[in-house]
C-alpha cells in the first residue's frame, strides 16, 4: 500500500507542474487539491464521518497541521530555490524519521535502518541535485518541509492506537484544507480559466494523489513501522523522476538511473530481519 501510494504520489509532480504552467498560484493549487479530495472523502465516507471518536479528530488534525505546513514550507521554499535542491531536502525524511522515533518514542532503530536510510540520502541526492546545490533560505525552507513530513510520518505510526485508518486519514485532509483557505484569502482568489485539462489535473490530485493517497498512507502504516515507511515512500521521487522523463519530456541521466537502483535497494535492505546478512 506505502508502495502504491508513492508511485500515485510521484504522478501528482507531474499534474502540479502543469497547473503551474496554466498560471495558477502555488497556493491555489494545494487549495484545489484538499478540496477536491475533501468532497471524494465525504462521498465515499459518509457514513464514517458522524463515527468520528475525539481523538480521530484530535490525532487527524495534528497529522493535518503537519502535512499542511509541509505543503507552504516546500511551495514557499521552491520559490527561492532552485527545484532540484527542493526535491533533493523535500525527500530526505527517512534519514529524519528513525531519529525522531528513537528521540520522542524511545525506539531505536535497528542496523540495517541506518544503512538503508543512508543509502536512501545518496540515492536521492544522485537523483535530484545538481552543481547547483547551495543552502540558502529557500533550502531551509525545504529541509523545515521535510521536518514537517518526517513528523507527521512519525506521529502517525505512533499516536494513532486504537483509531481507524479511513477516519484518520479524513480529519487530517479536513485538517489540512481548514489550514490552506485563509491563506489562500490572503495570497488572492484570482484564478485563471478552469480548462477541461486543468480540472482533470485538479480531480487527479485531489481523488488519487491526497484522498488515496492518504488513506493508503494510513492503513500502510498500520502495519509497518514509520523507519521503513519512509522509506519506502522515499521512492516517490524515483516515481516522479520517470513519469516526467516518460510524460513532461524531462532527461533522466545514468547518475538517475544509478540513483533510483540504489533507492530500490534500500527499500530491500529495510524490509530484510536484523539479523540476516
Amino acid at each position: 500500500m506505502l508502495l502504491l501510494a508513492a508511485f500515485i504520489g510521484g504522478g501528482g509532480f507531474i499534474s502540479t507542474k502543469y497547473l503551474l504552467d496554466w498560471g495558477y498560484d502555488p497556493y491555489q493549487v494545494i487549495f484545489g487539491r484538499f478540496l477536491v479530495a475533501a468532497v471524494c472523502m465525504c462521498l465515499v465516507y459518509h457514513r464514517q464521518l458522524p463515527k468520528i471518536s475525539k481523538k480521530e479528530w484530535k490525532v487527524g488534525g495534528i497529522l493535518g497541521v503537519l502535512i499542511g505546513l509541509m505543503f507552504l514550507l516546500m511551495v514557499t521554499g521552491l520559490r527561492y530555490t532552485t527545484p532540484s535542491v527542493n526535491a533533493f531536502l523535500c525527500n530526505i525524511p527517512a534519514v529524519i524519521v528513525p531519529f525522531i522515533c528513537w528521540g520522542v518514542f524511545h525506539q531505536k532503530p535497528g542496523r540495517n535502518c541506518f544503512f538503508a536510510a543512508g543509502m536512501t540520502l545518496v540515492g536521492v541526492a544522485m537523483l535530484s541535485l545538481t552543481k547547483e546545490f547551495r543552502m540558502d533560505f529557500g533550502a531551509a525552507l525545504s529541509l523545515a518541509a521535510a521536518v514537517a513530513f518526517s513528523l507527521q510520518m512519525a506521529f502517525l505510526g505512533n499516536l494513532t492506537e486504537g483509531c481507524d485508518s479511513v477516519r484518520i486519514a479524513v480529519a487530517e485532509n479536513m485538517a489540512v484544507l481548514v489550514l490552506s483557505a485563509p491563506v489562500l484569502l490572503v495570497t488572492g482568489w484570482k484564478l485563471p480559466p478552469l480548462t477541461i485539462p486543468a480540472a482533470g489535473n485538479f480531480l487527479y490530485l485531489g481523488a488519487l494523489c491526497t484522498a488515496l493517497y492518504f488513506v493508503l498512507q494510513s492503513i500502510g502504516q498500520q502495519h509497518t513501522p514509520p523507519n521503513k515507511a519512509a522509506i519506502i515512500i522515499t521512492s516517490e521521487s524515483v516515481f516522479a523522476t520517470v513519469i516526467s522523463a516518460l510524460l513532461y519530456g524531462e532527461r533522466l541521466l545514468l547518475r538517475g538511473y544509478i540513483g533510483c537502483i540504489i533507492i530500490f535497494a534500500a527499500m530491500a535492505l529495510a524490509e530484510q530481519p536484523a539479523g540476516k546478512k
